[in-house]
């Protein structure tokens, strides 16, 4: 409890000054005349952008829908049950579950709590059917990737290869997605994928990318979370192309880094606080992608403040903005996806 009341006021001296009025917007209320509290539970901010841009959402939502935002991160498993069961205590409104950490509190505070507060998670899902579950059509953004790998490639390249955490129905998105895009330049590509086991082996990761590379890849896709970094250091000594995942790491120092597939923490808090305040609430889980303004690529749907490659032409640009257009209409289907085995 202590943990959570210290995270609590640090919370309060930073946003406290974002529970004025929004303007013209009609106060949101929790109980008689006062306002509903939002509460994101997640991992320590830190220089973890995934959980600082979902931040930066509530606080830009509470300015919008004038309501107390509570940050309360956690330090370790057991402050995130602690701090969860404190959310519920303190009456807060709604409890955010920023991320798969947050999981296992959110199901047990929902099940033990179910009529004291509603109850959402990003980019995860429990069994509590009173939280609402947030995930995303990675293999939208994944598409934009490959389209984009097949363009800065030369003509003669044809073998492209990807680091990713683990195998399974989560990473096949991603590389279905990447294939399908890479595809619609090189019919014939050949890929090549491997998994370091884990969240955070550069090492390992940068063995697998070299590895790759040795076997004819120019463009390899870095999924693997906090060994990124060790595909990117292989494509500075090696020079080949590669892309990261969630938010833009590109930059000038290594210009091998050609976009970002990205997942917008802030777009989804913001989209999903939207629906808490202008539609009926309800706990259907739900996948956002494109249309939603949650997933995307550097570059195609994003902007950066690093230069765009001179490798990727107006022409090419235009006809990844235009795949994108494609995805959020409808016209081009990435919602619907095969299933690994008959995958080929």
């Amino acid at each position: 409890m202590k943990r959570f009341i210290v995270l609590l006021l640090a919370s309060v001296l930073v946003l406290g000054t974002l529970t004025a009025c929004g303007g013209d917007k009609k106060p949101a209320e929790g109980g008689e005349g006062e306002k509903k509290k939002i509460a994101l539970l997640c991992d320590q901010a830190g220089t973890q952008v995934f959980v600082l841009s979902m931040i930066e959402g509530l606080k830009d939502s509470a300015k919008e829908y004038d309501f107390e935002p509570i940050v309360a991160e956690c330090a370790d498993s057991a402050a995130f049950e602690d701090n969860a069961r404190a959310l519920v205590e303190e009456g807060v409104d709604l409890i955010i579950g920023g991320g798969w950490l947050a999981g296992d509190a959110i199901n047990k505070v929902a099940t033990e709590f179910p009529d004291a507060a509603d109850y959402a998670i990003i980019d995860s899902e429990v069994e509590a059917e009173n939280v609402k579950c947030i995930s995303y059509r990675e293999q939208e953004g994944a598409y934009l990737i490959g389209m984009l790998a097949g363009l800065v490639t030369d003509p003669e390249d044809n073998t492209f290869g990807a680091v990713h955490v683990n195998q399974g129905a989560g990473s096949f998105k991603w590389r279905y997605g990447f294939m399908e895009g890479v595809r619609r330049y090189k019919p014939d590509a050949k890929f090549v994928f491997n998994y370091v086991g884990n969240y955070n082996d550069p090492a390992k990761a940068k063995e697998y990318a070299i590895q790759q590379y040795e076997q004819g890849a120019r463009f390899i896709n870095a999924a693997c979370a906090g060994g990124d970094k060790g595909v990117f250091e292989a494509a500075l000594e090696k020079e080949f192309y590669t892309s990261g995942q969630d938010v833009d790491l590109t930059t000038p120092d290594n210009p091998y880094v050609v976009s970002c597939q990205i997942k917008d923490t802030h777009a989804t808090i913001s989209y999903l606080l939207k629906e808490y305040f202008t539609k009926d609430w309800n706990s259907d889980n739900e996948v956002w992608g494109l249309e939603e303004g949650t997933i995307g690529a550097v570059y195609v749907t994003h902007e950066s403040e690093t230069p765009m490659t001179d490798r990727i032409t107006e022409e090419g640009l235009a006809e990844l903005k235009q795949a994108a257009e494609d995805i959020r209409e409808g016209k081009l289907d990435m919602k619907s996806i095969p299933a690994e085995e008959d995958y080929k």
